[in-house]
């Protein structure tokens, strides 16, 4: 009796395995052959949300070892958004269903970093268009990134960084390999001499871990295009979290004392404290030749210890986009710092 329930249950777990079975080609990192070095790209970024997106993608990368997601074979509908927003796992809905570049993104930002991403429609993916387009229109939706400045007929990215051109955008992995995140159509499986031999297309394609096939494109951490003279990238973006953390900061401090901080683009910022209400701006003290900032600003009377909350956005400040600091910082009142 207990031989026939244990063949059962069996069963019945090999026809659920069996119906919700991705049919999706598993993905290496492509070209075949491409080494990511996951581990220390995370230490070679000082971002901490550039850390979370190093660790997000190698996430992707690993659940795509066990079945792809392909690129839509057909154009994505209001059927296919609604079914992503009602997903639970969202991943297993787009491994059955596909996704396009601009929704891979989304995915990448708003659902696993948690940061803000359309600023005009909070749900929605920012398309291709918007971004390569240099327009007003566009621009109402990227009030959270900041624009790249062109060099040597590229860009110069770092790691989370997006770059488009009208009809794709991906996102920049490990800027100096050349190697990027992304949903596409088309895919170079295998290169020779600097010119793909091998390629995967359409529904086959989708999401993967992809290098730059040649060095026509992409050399030195600069980057050009997507392996095809007709497909240079015509603008870059970075998420304004990406650009604003605290380097040092005092382990220790005394409420309505003032102290000093560095940090990258934390000059003027506003600074949230355990147990306080309001945030506290800072104050530049000095620019260094790294670009790093030294600022100081005052602690709150009413501040507890615990980890601080840097705002990285523009405007009144807002907790929920805020950094938090890699340390805590103990906060005494002056009966205790005598002690």
């Amino acid at each position: 009796m207990v031989e026939r329930l244990f063949l059962i249950v069996l069963f019945q777990a090999f026809i659920f395995i069996f119906q919700n079975k991705s049919f999706a080609t598993p993905k290496e990192t492509l070209p075949l052959g491409t080494q990511v070095d996951w581990e220390q790209l995370i230490n070679e970024n000082q971002s901490p949300i550039a850390k979370q997106f190093v660790q997000s993608s190698y996430n992707i990368y690993e659940r795509l070892l066990y079945g792809g997601i392909p690129y839509p074979s057909k154009k994505i509908t209001t059927n296919w958004e609604k079914g992503y927003q009602e997903a639970y796992d969202k991943f297993v809905y787009m491994r059955k269903n596909g996704v396009d570049c601009t929704r891979l993104l989304r995915y990448l930002f708003l659902n696993m970093l948690h940061l803000p991403y359309n600023s005009n429609f909070p749900n929605e993916p920012i398309i291709s268009n918007t971004f390569a387009y240099d327009s007003n229109s566009g621009h109402t939706q990227l009030k959270y990134f900041t624009r790249l400045p062109k060099v040597n007929n590229g860009f110069k990215p770092q790691t989370g960084d997006i770059l488009a051109f009208p009809g794709h955008t991906i996102a920049v992995l490990d800027p100096k390999n050349c190697i990027a995140i992304q949903s596409s159509i088309w895919l170079c499986k295998k290169i020779e001499n600097g010119f793909c031999v091998d390629s995967e297309y359409g529904k086959s394609a989708g999401v993967s871990i992809y290098r730059l096939a040649s060095e026509r494109f992409c050399k030195n951490g600069i980057w050009k295009g997507m392996d095809n003279e007709n497909l240079n990238f015509t603008v870059g973006w970075r998420h304004r979290a990406f650009d604003t953390w605290i380097i040092e900061m005092p382990d220790k401090a005394i409420k309505n004392s003032r102290v000093t901080l560095v940090g990258k683009n934390i000059s003027g910022k506003y600074i949230y404290f355990t147990g306080s209400k309001q945030p506290v701006r800072t104050k530049l003290l000095k620019t260094m030749r790294t670009g790093l900032q030294t600022v100081t600003l005052n602690i709150p009377k009413d501040a507890k210890s615990g980890y601080l909350k840097l705002y990285w956005g523009t405007g009144k400040p807002q907790i929920e986009n805020t950094i938090e600091s890699a340390e805590k910082i103990i906060i005494l009142d002056k009966k205790e710092a005598k002690i």
